[in-house]
């Protein structure tokens, strides 16, 4: 009798265990979902596979920008305690759709599609809840909140490419509970965004997650950084000073300024964006395909 009443406690116990384990899970089934991306579970890698293209012509950055089909824009600035932007940096940005919010040109048009997405997909809209942030506005910040705010130099936000973002009742580290919250951690990539501080990140960026703050990088950049589960340090640093990668019908390389000012690029070529990315390279990314 005693080993029954043993055997029926015990069970007891365990059926207590788990209904509390369920209800915990059922309240906070966003913890699997974060679990899910800090382990790169939806990611499938994308391969970038070293190449050397024929006919490779030195151009100045002058002569490339009168070139059809070429923009020379910011959006692979690398922003962080490293690498700082100047106190005289100016990011060239623009109102989106008169809305108040100000952000860098090279993403409005990607921002549009990725603000529809959401709607479209969850039923929710999308609102932005910090833009650009001037050198000045970011001392006042880090002067404010020195543990928790990063020096100015080092922000994001200073060079238009990232937003803070939000849904109705879903905000800071609550938006991911939103499915809108989860699409944009999941799916802003295919607009060319990515969450610039990931779960998995802070031994590179130095920042813990932060769900809300997107950072436009571009195509296919955003689709290589995601899937390959690594953050936008350590796709920079792959990609070594001078060699040239093709991956998702691209052409992508990094380079340094010649001493004459030039940067080498196929002669024949359709569409280029080239961005310096605050190391003191440029990288060019030209299209070769519809992949």
């Amino acid at each position: 009798m005693k080993k029954k009443k043993k055997k029926l406690i015990a069970l007891s116990v365990l059926a207590v265990v788990l209904a509390s384990s369920a209800l915990l899970l059922y309240k906070n089934s966003h913890l699997l979902y974060i679990a899910g991306e800090y382990l790169g579970v939806s990611c499938k890698r994308v391969n970038m596979e070293k190449t050397e293209p024929e006919s490779l012509t030195a151009f100045t950055l002058n002569e490339l920008e009168l070139r059809s089909g070429t923009e020379l824009n910011q959006s692979l600035l690398l922003t962080n305690n490293k690498y700082l932007l100047v106190h005289n940096f100016i990011p060239d940005v623009s109102e989106y759709k008169e809305t108040g919010v100000f952000m860098n040109s090279c993403m409005k048009e990607a921002y549009a599609k990725l603000s529809a997405a959401v709607t479209e997909k969850t039923d929710s809209r999308l609102y932005v809840s910090s833009d650009l942030r001037t050198y000045k506005e970011q001392e006042e910040v880090f002067a404010q909140k020195p543990d928790v705010a990063i020096k100015p130099g080092a922000s994001e936000h200073q060079t238009g490419l990232a937003l803070d973002v939000y849904v109705k009742n879903f905000a800071g580290e609550g938006f991911v509970k939103s499915r809108a919250g989860q699409f944009v951690n999941s799916e802003s990539w295919k607009y060319g965004f990515i969450i610039r501080y990931p779960s998995f990140g802070k031994g590179k960026t130095e920042i813990a997650f932060e769900p809300w703050h997107i950072r436009y990088v571009g195509e296919p950049h955003a689709k290589i950084i995601y899937n390959n589960h690594i953050t936008l340090e350590e796709y920079i640093e792959s990609l070594e000073k001078g060699e040239w990668y093709e991956s998702e019908g691209y052409l992508i390389s990094r380079q340094e300024l010649s001493k004459d000012g030039k940067l080498k690029l196929p002669q024949s070529y359709s569409e280029a964006v080239i961005s310096p990315d605050n190391t003191g390279c440029y990288i060019i990314t030209l299209k070769i395909s519809d992949s």
